[in-house]
């Protein structure tokens, strides 16, 4: 989720709330803006002064479904009134235009072969490409390089606009039934300035992915 910055309330229309304690210390609030995006509003007393605290963020669409299933869960709303929220599921309007300038991407995937990670750093005009063998070294993640290549930020940028990228923001790709492996992926980028796509998905996966993954291989393969 991508926190609002703002000193003043921000201006939305409840929803449902997803947690409300006993001594009313936090309360988290879900609701939709003025462009429809979803809205997460969490409210926190400070125990110092008694004052309260307001946060509000941008959800995505798969943090939407788990805060109306927490909803659920905490019995602050029914099952038929769960079942509605997700059928009316608040989104933005779909992405416009293109990817036109990309700070950092990371690409994160898990299997029985183990944990592999795909990096990208932009710098001026150079796009820095890294692949990582992931390693547990008995206390925490430890990253290996394994391959790097130098490219033209612009051909990552093609890359991404080839692959619909924008698009991929909120995927949340379940485990398909009957399978009983496959690969997990997590995917998160920063473009244009602050735009933040995120999507993450087992053996399932959103349109044009192989397509992606092959291209950073070929671009791994190759530097200038």
């Amino acid at each position: 989720m991508k926190r609002i910055e703002t000193d003043a309330p921000y201006e939305y229309e409840k929803l449902f709330d997803a947690e409300t304690d006993a001594t009313k210390r936090l309360c988290e609030t879900v609701g939709k803006d003025a462009a429809g995006r979803p809205i997460l509003h969490r409210s926190e007393t400070n125990s110092s002064d008694g004052g309260m605290a307001d946060e509000y963020f941008v959800l995505t669409a798969a943090e939407y479904v788990e805060l109306a299933a927490k909803a659920r869960k905490n019995k602050l709303i029914s099952h038929w009134a769960l079942k509605r929220l997700l059928k009316e599921l608040p989104l933005p309007a779909p992405p416009q235009g293109r990817i036109e300038s990309v700070q950092h991407v990371l690409l994160r995937e898990s299997g029985m072969r183990g944990i592999v990670e795909r990096e990208i750093l932009i710098d001026g005009e150079s796009a820095e490409i890294s692949a990582y063998l992931i390693r547990y070294n008995g206390e925490k993640d430890e990253r290996v390089l394994q391959q790097r290549a130098v490219h033209p930020a612009g051909d990552v940028i093609q890359l991404l606009n080839k692959c619909n990228m924008l698009k991929w923001d909120g995927f949340h790709g379940a485990h398909p039934k009957g399978v009983l492996d496959g690969i997990m992926f997590r995917f998160e980028a920063t473009v244009n300035g602050e735009r933040t796509i995120r999507a993450d998905g087992s053996a399932n996966f959103p349109k044009h992915y192989r397509e992606f993954t092959n291209g950073l291989y070929e671009l791994l393969e190759e530097s200038e």
